[in-house]
């Protein structure tokens, strides 16, 4: 009779438990390694991919996305590590990596179209943030029906962080110290704005609870 082996079954649990974890996190770690990568390089090479309105205007339309994903810094690229691993972490349970990679891009998208369209004042611009907030709104509305209060609550900030920036005090003079570079606060709206529209249609097509069978009534 074989009895089973303590090491293997561990062995076999961790693996599992890997694959898992893998299965789930994948994309955000391809994100995360690509942003820390860019930090390395230099100044003259970043901007080849900054949103920079002239280039885009002759052509250079991949600047509306690869802008996202390079930085002004070590300290730029640390805080946008640490907000894209909350808003993962948050809601992992309901987002596929499939799903965060349409949301992020489309959000990123959304972030370089706005500020190239709308914002020709700002010379030229880098980083996820807004993105960021777009995949938020995108998830918080798609998580809303397993977890309404983590939801509600970042649905709170959002609402007032806009009121903040948009109507009282503009951008945030303590993390362009930090970062070294005026925080563009209309591009927080614009990922927002698309994760409102992008997150709407996945959850009425994609997360959308089955309707429960009604109890049968005795005649």
């Amino acid at each position: 009779m074989n009895h089973p082996d303590p090491q293997q079954d561990r062995e076999a649990a961790a693996r599992k438990n890997f694959n898992e974890f893998f299965r789930q996190w994948w994309f955000s770690i391809v994100v995360m390694v690509g942003i820390s990568l860019t930090t390395m390089l230099p100044d003259a090479q970043i901007k080849h991919f900054a949103l920079i309105h002239e280039p885009i205007a002759n052509g250079e339309i991949w600047r509306l996305l690869t802008s996202q994903f390079v930085h002004l810094g070590f300290n730029h690229t640390a805080l946008n590590l640490v907000g894209y691993l909350i808003v993962a972490a948050s809601f992992r349970e309901d987002i596929s990596p499939r799903e965060e990679m349409v949301a992020l891009l489309l959000c990123a998208l959304g972030v370089g179209v706005g500020i190239f369209l709308f914002n020709p004042e700002i010379n030229w611009y880098v980083g996820l943030s807004g993105a960021i907030y777009g995949i938020l709104t995108h998830y918080l509305i798609v998580g809303w029906h397993r977890s309404p209060f983590l939801s509600g609550f970042f649905a709170l900030f959002l609402l007032g962080k806009f009121v903040y920036e948009q109507l009282i005090a503009g951008g945030d003079t303590v993390t362009a110290d930090i970062i070294g570079g005026v925080v563009a606060v209309d591009s927080h709206l614009y990922g927002a704005l698309t994760g409102l529209v992008t997150g709407t249609i996945s959850n009425r097509r994609f997360h959308r609870r089955p309707p429960t069978d009604a109890s049968s009534d005795s005649h």
